[in-house]
């Protein structure tokens, strides 16, 4: 009997620790995480804002 229980904790707490270190959360700062996947987006949308406003300068210009 004592095999048994002693089989069924050390079990528990086999699998209780690989849980833990499968859903644990990251160290990492999810924020800082985000901020750097949306650098290339902000750096894309003033890009594209250049773009626009020196094609809409070059039409404004054609027009006077």
């Amino acid at each position: 009997m004592g095999r048994i229980v002693t089989f069924v904790l050390g079990f528990g707490v086999l699998v209780a620790a690989a849980w833990y270190v499968m859903q644990r959360p990251a160290r990492t700062d999810p924020e800082a995480a985000a901020a750097r996947r949306l650098e290339n987006v902000h750096k894309a949308a003033d890009r594209l804002e250049t773009d626009l406003n020196k094609k809409a300068d070059a039409i404004y210009d054609k027009v006077e």
